[in-house]
């Protein structure tokens, strides 16, 4: 439809009945309300009629108006809209106008306009509102017979652009789906030996199933034979072997087992298509129900096909949600064949038995068959293994681990020589390292450290890269000693280092080089000379470590507590009156803290937070609340507890190494009890009325507290109110 041939159509206007209509377009409403205290009826004035609605035919079209009451009432006679439609174009097309004047052109349906009642998306949610919408019968029925539609009216209009539009998007699919079916046209039925093949080879967890007697039994089914084999001893939910086939099982007594669901594991095949291959990916999984173990449940669904052409291009289709409408093979935005997909897993089992057919045609240079268990998508393999020979190459001579190490790592694969040929030019390492290599069946980090080596021009033991592989230490791990000391050390002498000091502290040498690491960084903070042997590689690393700690914690420590004193100037006036409530008895003991400076050490020893927080220092300096250092008598310079009590002797918290509250403080509770008497009867009256006011104060802070909400985010307490864990904590003092 063209625009200026509407344009120019015959117009249509309100009618003097639709103008004396919207006059008078008042009806009463009865509605119910509440009468004092009983329910009755009350009215309200509403509206008649929504919307008026005209139409005439023009030739092959359909012309239909909408008026609104509320304009005609105020003199405006042309429609707010104007919708044309054309049905052996199978199109609309709708004019806004306001005040007569062409506003724009919409391609909405008509109950989607701007201004049009909200029950026109849905009358089935508002029964009897047809009545709001006034129409004469003749132009109803013009509707119904111009348009072939069921329903009558505005009605039938909706109805059929409904149908127009669903069409429209029937077609666009279609045109968008053609080229994904002749794709999906291209593959065959999957082959039968295949079906067999998933259930048994590609599942990754077998059992035994077996009676239980109390004399014992000695035959169970396994699921991977499909038959009755020898069993000994066997225990529910123990591994073990199959001693048939000697699959790795777990054991199940039928009468303890019932169902049981397997974790989901994929399978892969190649088939050969027109111009190509397609790799199909199946996903399976199998429900052994009760009394049924011999005949499972499978499921089965084939999630991806990727279709690899003889011209190098590649279409990946998965199984998906078609615009929220049915599933089907769709294809994979983006996506990339060596980056891969969340829909791979990270170990693929490939069907091998048709491979020895297709590897006379497009996988003849392919190790694809070598691997037992590829540790990745078949797909991803191909192309790598495609643009990087390497793998194929290392495949053919049995090493494995490399392999799969530079499957994984594609970062590291970029940066070997790989226009090289030759497999050790390519690895940046001569044939003799390469044997070396082969020997010790090493992977990545081997590879590392034997180019490495190689760039030194030297030789190392094999035992020593062996270790450092274990440990997965890589070329660039010992960085964090002084360059001069790197360079004129040795990895053997690192690692007999390492390996003495792991036995030392009866730590792995991982944990021991990460302790290194720590301790370096900390003497050089500390001023101290790293590039000296004796401070670098200390005899013993971790004391060396601890002491470092002490030495850089208390510059820092006494820098802290200088600032907390400038803040709170009164803290260390009030801190030693506390002194006379010190106590103790054969087993603990309470101490009083002598300065902010003690404070602080109690904090970061026991890593909480009663020094980082400044209502502590506020509550010391208004006399709200002290705090005092709970102590095994046998340890008193090793911190414990830190404990906050009142003036009148109550203890409001009980805080051990972060933050916690642990049982070993059940065992101090009698004698705290008997600390608060002996802390009362030492209370003068004065003390005795701060006390009272600290009281008052603590109420009032745990109902804002209570009211507010505040819960604790993190640790164990996680989740429960600060109000509810603080009254908990709280110990009263006997008066």
């Amino acid at each position: 439809m063209r625009k200026e041939e509407l344009r120019n159509l015959k117009r249509i206007y309100a009618t003097p009945k639709m103008v004396r209509m919207a006059k008078e377009n008042k009806q009463a409403v009865a509605y119910e309300a509440m009468l004092g205290w009983e329910r009755g009826h009350k009215k309200r004035m509403s509206s008649l009629y929504d919307i008026f609605v005209r139409c005439q035919t023009r030739g092959p079209y359909l012309m239909v108006c909408i008026f609104f009451p509320w304009d005609i009432a105020k003199g405006e006679k042309t429609p707010a809209y104007e919708i044309y439609c054309n049905p052996e174009g199978n199109e609309y097309i709708t004019r806004v106008l306001r005040k007569g004047k062409e506003k724009g052109w919409s391609i909405a349906m008509a109950d989607n306009l701007e201004l049009m009642p909200s029950f026109m998306n849905d009358r089935r949610w508002y029964k009897g509102m047809e009545k709001r919408v006034w129409q004469n019968r003749e132009g109803m029925d013009t509707i119904k017979r111009f348009l072939g539609t069921q329903e009558r009216g505005i009605w039938g209009l909706v109805d059929w652009q409904r149908n127009v539009k669903r069409k429209k998007i029937e077609e666009k699919e279609k045109r968008e789906q053609a080229p994904w079916d002749a794709d999906m046209a291209l593959v065959p039925e999957i082959f039968p030996s295949f079906v067999s093949w998933m259930k048994k080879e590609a599942a990754r967890e077998h059992f035994i199933f077996y009676q239980y007697d109390r004399n014992g039994t000695d035959e169970g089914y396994c699921t991977y034979c499909g038959r009755m084999v020898p069993v000994t001893k066997p225990r529910h939910n123990k591994e073990g072997f199959c001693r048939r086939c000697g699959v790795q099982v777990q054991y199940k007594a039928e009468g303890k087992a019932g169902t049981i669901r397997t974790r989901p594991y994929t399978g892969q095949a190649i088939q050969r298509i027109c111009g190509g291959i397609v790799i199909r990916t199946f996903r399976q999984r199998k429900v052994y129900r009760k009394g049924d173990y011999r005949n499972p449940e499978i499921h089965t669904h084939e999630q991806a096909r990727t279709l690899t052409m003889d011209d190098g291009s590649v279409r990946r289709y998965v199984w998906q949600l078609y615009k929220n409408k049915y599933e089907r093979f769709m294809p994979e935005q983006d996506y990339w064949m060596q980056g891969g997909t969340i829909y791979e897993s990270l170990m693929t089992k490939l069907y091998t038995r048709n491979l020895t057919a297709l590897k006379k045609t497009i996988l003849k240079n392919s190790a694809v068959d070598l691997w037992e268990d590829l540790p990745i998508s078949t797909e991803r393999y191909l192309s790598i293994e495609r643009h990087y020979p390497v793998i194929e190459k290392l495949a053919k001579i049995g090493m494995f681990r490399l392999a799969k190490d530079l499957l994984c790592n594609i970062g590291k694969l970029t940066r070997l020589k790989n226009d090289e040929t030759e497999l050790a030019k390519i690895l940046e390492i001569d044939r003799a390292r390469l044997q070396r290599l082969r020997a010790v069946d090493g992977g990545i980090i081997h590879l590392e450290w034997y180019q490495f080596e190689k760039r030194s021009d030297t030789i190392w033991p094999d035992d020593v890269i062996g270790d450092f592989a274990d440990s997965r230490f890589h070329t660039a791990e010992f960085n964090f000693l002084p360059p001069p000391v790197y360079a004129y050390t040795s990895p053997v002498k690192i690692r007999n280092y390492l390996k003495k000091q792991s036995v030392m502290a009866d730590r792995t040498m991982l944990e021991m080089k990460n302790t290194w690491a720590d301790y370096i960084n900390m003497a050089e903070r500390a001023k101290m000379d790293t590039h000296n042997e004796r401070i670098w590689k200390p005899k013993d690393l971790t004391a060396a470590h601890d002491e470092v700690v002490m030495i850089l914690q208390k510059g820092e420590m006494e820098k802290e507590a200088k600032n907390l004193e400038k803040e709170w100037p009164k803290v260390n006036g009030n801190l030693p009156k506390l002194k006379k409530f010190e106590y103790e008895d054969k087993d603990f003991a309470i101490l009083a803290p002598e300065s902010i400076l003690d404070i602080v050490r109690e904090g970061r020893i026991l890593q909480h937070c009663v020094h980082t927080c400044e209502f502590y220092f506020d509550r010391i300096g208004k006399d709200e609340s002290y705090l005092f250092f709970l102590r095994r008598a046998a340890h008193k310079d090793i911190p414990w507890y830190t404990l906050e009590v009142e003036p009148n002797g109550n203890i409001r918290q009980k805080r051990t190494t972060g933050d916690r509250q642990n049982s070993d403080l059940e065992v101090a509770v009698k004698f705290l009890k008997k600390w608060q008497k002996v802390f009362v009867k030492r209370l003068t009256a004065e003390e005795k009325k701060l006390g009272e006011k600290a009281n008052q104060a603590r109420i009032a802070e745990y109902a804002k507290l209570r009211k507010d909400g505040n819960k604790i985010w993190r640790g164990p307490l996680a989740g429960k109110l600060l109000a509810d864990v603080l009254e908990a904590d709280f110990m009263a003092a006997a008066f």
